[in-house]
């Protein structure tokens, strides 16, 4: 039977709308179901919530436009001579021997990117903001500092995830999700952040440029990684992220949900 709702609520809950499920006799799945679900994911879907399974519940599509990422120049990739071959389905082509990327396959990346730190912010979860580049590192502060959230911008020390209690002396709570601003060091090589966060089964987001490695990533945005007008671009959708993630976790506990 459906159980009758306002126009106010019918508005609310048509974000939330999911097509029809098969019938579960329980909110949580059974062993045989779990192990299913490791090679059938799909069979998982009637126990997610219905907010989880609305590919974009935030509306980001109609926030991010191509013609914005263009001007600040997301499409500029490395030389070619640099690019990692893991991230060449990413490239529209090239110019003057520089890649380019496809800011279409962009855009896609980075609204499913902003919709889950938005689902993270939420149900309120920590986010660490991390990057070694040294021209950008106050502004990511300054960043995760607007919305509440974490930074680390200095040299990553081993073992920061992994290996708490020894380093601190006591058990500490680890981000919810970390999200990188760039995936090289300075060396040049990955960010070692990356691996212990793989370890820690802790979700990553990660701006990875034409000579980067997307590997160990959770959600990759293929983009321009290095320059002020990037960085400042980046920073401002995923602040935006974080807001409305918070603010809809303000709402639903006014809802008392």
């Amino acid at each position: 039977m459906r159980r009758a709702v306002t126009t106010a609520q019918r508005a609310f809950s048509s974000r939330f709308a999911v097509q029809p499920q098969k019938a579960s006799t329980s909110s949580v799945p059974d062993r045989s179901t779990l192990e299913k679900g490791t090679v059938q994911p799909t069979v998982l879907k009637p126990f997610v919530s219905a907010s989880l399974q609305h590919e974009d519940l935030f509306n980001f599509e109609k926030l991010v436009h191509v013609d914005e990422m263009f001007k600040a120049r997301l499409h500029y990739g490395h030389k070619i001579g640099t690019v990692n071959n893991n991230m060449k389905w990413a490239l529209y082509g090239e110019r003057l021997g520089v890649c380019v990327f496809d800011l279409d396959i962009t855009k896609q990346y980075l609204v499913r990117a902003l919709n889950f730190v938005a689902h993270v912010a939420m149900r309120g979860g920590m986010i660490l903001f991390v990057t070694s580049n040294r021209d950008t590192m106050f502004d990511v502060e300054k960043a995760a500092e607007e919305v509440g959230q974490y930074s680390h911008v200095r040299k990553w020390q081993s073992g920061t995830l992994t290996n708490t209690r020894q380093l601190l002396g006591a058990s500490v709570r680890l981000p919810d999700a970390v999200f990188f601003l760039s995936t090289l060091t300075s060396l040049g090589e990955n960010h070692p952040a990356i691996i212990e966060a793989a370890k820690m089964t802790i979700p990553t987001i990660g701006v990875v440029d034409s000579n980067s490695d997307p590997a160990y990533l959770t959600y990759l945005i293929p983009a321009n990684d290095d320059t002020p007008q990037s960085t400042e671009y980046l920073l401002r959708m995923f602040k935006e992220a974080i807001r409305k993630g918070q603010d809809e976790r303000k709402r639903l506990q006014q809802r008392g949900k």
